[in-house]
């Protein structure tokens, strides 16, 4: 069986969607998370916001399948649903790790910048 793929009218509203920006800045950010941004809409979101038929929509619900994903229930909280996805867990894994490396340098102490023009006495 081959991967479905979204038409690319429905990409370029997915991340041109209000949701996209909930996910990433830039339009890079957006197409790497792509899979997140579809699965923030609803069915509902999908034909009345988006303006898409139910066809398209089938094809949204089909694809996001063959990822391990679907659309978001309507009586789901965007909050809660935010909070699982990937593009959430993969910036809290990078911040732990930069949090754990300058804990573990005992002799880094917190930086200090010199205000220019300033002269150590000396």
């Amino acid at each position: 069986m081959s991967e479905p793929h979204l038409p690319e009218r429905v990409v370029t509203l997915l991340v041109s969607s209000d949701y996209a920006r909930l996910v990433g800045r830039t339009m890079s950010e957006r197409y790497d998370y792509i899979v997140d941004i579809a699965s923030l809409h609803t069915r509902d979101e999908l034909l009345r916001g988006l303006e898409l038929d139910r066809i398209v929509v089938r094809q949204v619900e089909k694809w996001l399948g063959f990822h391990g994903r679907r659309l978001r229930r309507p009586t789901e909280s965007i909050d809660i649903v935010m909070c699982g996805l990937e593009f959430r867990k993969r910036r809290i894994r990078r911040s732990r790790v930069g949090a754990r490396r300058r804990r573990l340098d005992p002799m880094a102490g917190p930086k200090t910048e010199s205000k220019p023009g300033s002269k150590e006495p000396g």
